[in-house]
């Protein structure tokens, strides 16, 4: 049976959430008083002075005022978080956390994925186990230790950031700012064809790129200094692997260029879609039990069942109703979080592919495929591929097939 804990806020002024065995959904909204939710039953809460203390041996779901201090000690599970505005602090959570609509976030230890967006403040995070989406920071964004992938979009401060994989930024500089991204493998920066920096690019592999605005630049040197526009804010990037450098007008082929904003938008209409129709489903659900547990008890009147009896049917058809909607909404949280963060994955994808269109350079490629007189099954088979995926028209592909065949 799930317990539900409904406590005034009065003069809680923070919670503390101590240790939660399962997952965690915590959730903001306009009520001055705290609701929790716990599968088991088993949540176990106190009051201290001005703090309450919340620890479950199952899965959490937590609705506390928006701006209410939070503090989340150990989640052994996923954590899903949105809509806090109050200061929010977390230790360590075990699986991934997504989290949206906060006002800044700052995190010891994911041994996941961290999935944020949204965010009004700065965001820190020191050790990060698996790979960080990362869209629309207003402030700073500080990830120490990344042992995946990085993918940045939209950042308002500034950002000092370190991954074992590879990384992606789409951003726009600004003059009062720093940045600093170093990644093990290949590192792709997406700027605004007029920006003004200071650059300062190394590569392990000897291979650096910059096409901003007019630029077309290569070299095969392992350090590369260069001063865009007017010079400006540093920008320090180090790969392990090639760097490369285009603005956010830059397409390859028509059709290549991806708008992940749709899909964000798409994401977030998904979502919501989701939930309300399983809501609406398990609202009627509902509504059919409660009318054929009143129709049992219409019945059972007319046969002359005692008032007690009745009285006790009237509390179990009642009871069977808040189940009903208590299950409605745990379904409609659960499937929430777990459309979300597929969403999310899936828009990771979908800039690592985004990232390699870009980078392929289709005049290089027809004017060494020139040279060559005979296609091979391998040279065919890419470019079957990519007309495929519909990276290039049927026209372009006749037109590499002719070049790499040697013909005018």
């Amino acid at each position: 049976m799930m317990a539900d804990h409904k406590i005034p806020l009065e003069d809680i002024s923070r919670i503390d959430l101590l240790d939660i065995s399962g997952d965690l959904h915590l959730s903001g909204w306009n009520r001055e008083e705290i609701r929790v939710k716990d599968l088991s039953k088993e949540i176990r809460s106190e009051k201290k002075k001005n703090i309450l203390e919340i620890s479950s041996s199952s899965d959490v779901f937590l609705n506390v005022p928006h701006a209410l201090e939070v503090n989340i000690k150990s989640v052994s599970s996923d954590a899903t978080i949105k809509g806090m505005r109050g200061k929010l602090e977390i230790k360590s959570i075990s699986g991934d956390l997504i989290i949206s609509d906060v006002s800044a976030l700052s995190v010891d230890s994911i041994s996941g994925d961290l999935i944020a967006s949204r965010i009004l403040g700065d965001l820190q995070a020191n050790s990060i186990s698996g790979d960080s989406l990362i869209d629309n920071v207003q402030g700073q964004v500080e990830l120490k230790g990344v042992s995946g992938d990085i993918h940045i979009d939209t950042v308002g401060g500034g950002i000092d950031a370190k991954a074992s994989g590879s990384g992606t930024l789409n951003f726009h500089p600004v003059p009062w700012q720093a940045y600093q991204l170093q990644v093990s493998g290949d590192l792709s920066l997406t700027i605004p064809a007029d920006t003004s920096a200071d650059l300062t690019i190394k590569s392990g592999a000897r291979d650096i790129t910059i096409f901003p605005g007019k630029l077309d630049i290569t070299s095969t040197e392992p350090k590369l200094e260069h001063t865009l526009g007017e010079g400006g804010p540093a920008i320090l990037l180090t790969a392990g692997g090639k760097v490369f450098i285009i603005d956010d007008e830059f397409t390859v082929l028509t059709g290549m260029k991806m708008n992940l904003d749709d899909l964000g938008s798409l994401a977030a209409g998904f979502t919501t879609n989701t939930t309300d129709y399983i809501r609406k489903s398990m609202s009627h659900l509902e509504t059919e039990l409660r009318e054929s547990l009143s129709g049992l008890s219409e019945s059972l009147e007319e046969i002359g069942l005692s008032e007690e009896n009745l009285r006790e049917l009237g509390a179990q058809i009642e009871e069977s109703s808040r189940k009903a909607a208590e299950k409605a909404e745990i379904a409609a949280i659960k499937a929430q979080a777990k459309v979300e963060k597929k969403i999310a994955k899936a828009r990771s994808r979908a800039l690592k592919a985004q990232e390699k269109s870009k980078q392929f350079d289709l005049s290089k490629f027809l004017e060494a495929a020139s040279e060559k007189k005979a296609v091979s099954d391998s040279e065919r088979m890419l470019i079957l591929e990519m007309l495929q995926a519909k990276k290039i028209s049927a026209e372009e592909a006749e037109d590499l097939l002719k070049a790499l065949e040697g013909k005018k």
